[in-house]
């Protein structure tokens, strides 16, 4: 279960805190299909807004929404670690919320202390 948390903790952590999804998308030449180079031209009248800002005001929708909030994209990432080391149904239905709350806990812990 240790391992879980920290993996979620670790996404989490390189999603908010971090440009590296920014940085591999244009490494790897995906602005167009990430919506970052409509960013980086909005960023020039709005230069305070963040990617996941703009996101979330310029292309509304369910996805957007999900990669934006917090505690919603810590839920589903839970969900595809916990399936990703699960042993049995039984024992990820029982640890499922521990590692969702802990994973959050830790995560805002680690976010205000680094910042």
């Amino acid at each position: 279960m240790i391992f879980e948390i920290f993996w979620v903790v670790f996404i989490l952590f390189i999603w908010f805190e971090t440009d590296a999804f920014i940085q591999y998308s244009k490494l790897f030449r995906l602005t167009k299909i990430t919506k970052i180079e409509s960013w980086e031209n909005y960023k020039l009248t709005n230069s305070q807004i963040s990617y996941l800002d703009y996101i979330l005001i310029k292309h509304k929708g369910f996805f957007s929404k999900l990669i934006c909030c917090q505690p919603c994209l810590t839920f589903w990432l839970t969900f595809i670690v916990k399936l990703f080391f699960i042993s049995e149904f039984e024992f990820f239905v029982a640890t499922f919320p521990i590692t969702y709350i802990l994973s959050y806990v830790i995560y805002k812990l680690i976010k205000k202390y680094v910042n």
